[in-house]
């Protein structure tokens, strides 16, 4: 029932929105953009106030940003919106990045482009981030109780500081977020537009759909979350590290130093726990050299982030050689690549995924599975639960049922979001396709050289079941000696 009324009270306020003048609270301006190759863009940049939490009638408003990039085509189809990652993440930068604008320029041909920033994000409107301006302990890499004690004292500073702000944490949800697309379509005068989102911006896509659908046209969705897929099966960790193993004993040059990669990862977590390494960095805050040292955890941090990135899982092999050798050159590259996430605390990201949650069976499927893997520290850490935020429900989390035209993209290197998910997904939608990019990792898929015109082919009404895309397969990096014409960062100066 309170979910129920929960969904009242949103269509209530949706419908009381829709009534209003939208020229009160919607700004804009007309801009231009260049590409690479010096394409100018014409755009429209603005943005639309909405009600922080709909849900209390003295909310106050906040800002959410947006790029209408203009349309080359004389007779465009239904715009198209841009809904990103995260969450957290804002998109309306891609604007002025010449190079990230270049890869819109084939969509421009379609339709008018959005670039849609989440609620409390984009520049100069990050109301729900918090910057830690204090040191961390050198120790919260490898002591359990250390890093315990300093997430509880920097999340409560945090909380100090969104309260002292004014910020209403309880608005930060996927449905809100939604009712925001759905706000901006009715302000903008369109009936329809077709969505385009990946990774977090799938759920967020999928989310309108169940509630706003009628006004979607066509639906890409890159890298699939359900709305019952936030809290990530550690089964999914588990299983896309034996898989990475399995293919570095196929590799002759990694099995001749390597012949198992699993017993190599036992033999190292149970030596950085015995005897912690101690790699140097550099403070995000201060650039001062500090000593970190580094367990168990902070290796599998390192697999929890990247394990689904195919340009980092080449060099995995010799990242845990050169620890079990007792070099920690890579280790401290990857490191300092990561420490900056232990001096922030994004509110809006915290509470969303919260807030989503997981119904009861996926949250004791999610605990038995947590019993058994070997990565149950970072996996725990990352699921936690202890934030304020609203439950949005079993209703929410359902099954999702849809005749939209829907585009899904997986990719089969992809810890964050497998092609199993997107197949789930996929059941209750009656008009679909799915393509699987071999030997993609999460952020491969969409950059692929035909990833783009498949999708563009699909937007304008195409039939894409006859597509296949793959990248070669991964060519690891020798653990030892040069690396040869595959490199990585990592790799520095220790060949």
């Amino acid at each position: 029932m309170k979910n129920l009324l929960l969904m009242l009270g949103m269509y209530l306020m949706s419908h009381f929105a829709s009534a209003q003048d939208y020229s009160e609270r919607l700004t804009t301006e007309n801009k231009s953009f260049k590409s690479a190759s010096g394409t100018v863009v014409n755009a429209t940049v603005g943005s639309l106030k909405v009600p922080e939490n709909r849900n209390n009638p003295d909310s106050e408003e906040i800002s959410i940003h947006f790029v209408q990039l203009k349309s080359t085509n004389s007779e465009p189809d239904v715009p198209l919106i841009y809904l990103e990652g995260g969450p957290g993440l804002s998109c309306t930068w891609q604007a002025d990045d010449s190079h990230y604008l270049e890869q819109w320029l084939p969509f421009l041909e379609v339709s008018d482009v959005i670039l849609l920033d989440q609620r409390g994000t984009g520049a100069g409107t990050e109301r729900v981030l918090y910057i830690h301006q204090e040191g961390i302990p050198t120790d919260i890499l490898a002591d359990e109780a250390a890093r315990e004690s300093y997430s509880e004292k920097m999340g409560q500073a945090a909380l100090d500081d969104f309260k002292q702000r004014g910020v209403d944490l309880l608005g930060y949800t996927t449905l809100e977020s939604a009712q925001d697309i759905d706000d901006l379509r009715q302000a903008l005068s369109y009936d329809q537009f077709s969505l385009y989102g990946f990774s977090y911006g799938t759920h967020l896509g999928q989310a309108y759909i169940k509630y706003f659908g009628s006004h979607v046209k066509n639906a890409v969705l890159v890298g699939v979350e359900g709305l019952n897929h936030t809290f990530k099966l550690p089964s999914a960790m588990d299983t896309q590290f034996q898989k990475i193993a399995l293919m570095a004993q196929a590799d002759p040059k990694i099995r001749a130093v390597v012949p198992d990669l699993t017993d190599l990862y036992q033999r190292v977590v149970h030596s950085l726990d015995e005897n912690p390494a101690e790699v140097e960095v550099s403070s995000p805050l201060t650039g001062e050299s500090m000593k970190m040292k580094v367990g168990s955890f902070g290796l599998n941090m390192i697999l929890r982030i990247d394990i689904g990135d195919a340009s980092d899982i080449l060099v995995f092999p010799r990242l845990l050689y050169s620890i079990d050798q007792g070099n920690y050159a890579m280790l401290q590259w990857f490191i300092q690549k990561r420490i900056e996430g232990f001096y922030v605390e994004h509110g809006m990201n915290a509470t969303m995924d919260i807030a989503s949650g997981g119904s009861p069976s996926r949250l004791a499927r999610v605990e038995e599975e947590l019993a058994v893997s070997p990565f149950r520290d970072i996996l725990e850490a990352s699921m936690s639960t202890d934030w304020p935020h609203p439950d949005l429900g079993e209703e929410f989390r359902e099954p999702l049922v849809s005749n939209v035209r829907t585009l899904f993209m997986s990719g089969t290197l992809d810890f964050n979001t497998p092609p199993y998910q997107a197949e789930e997904v996929r059941w209750g939608f009656s008009n679909s396709s799915h393509i699987i990019v071999d030997n993609a990792g999460h952020e491969q898929i969409l950059t692929h050289p035909e990833a783009t015109p498949t999708v563009i082919r699909f937007l304008k009404g195409g039939n894409i079941d006859d597509v296949a895309l793959f990248y070669p397969p991964i060519e690891f990096i020798p653990v030892k000696g040069k690396a040869g014409d595959v490199s990585h960062p990592s790799i520095q100066s220790s060949e």
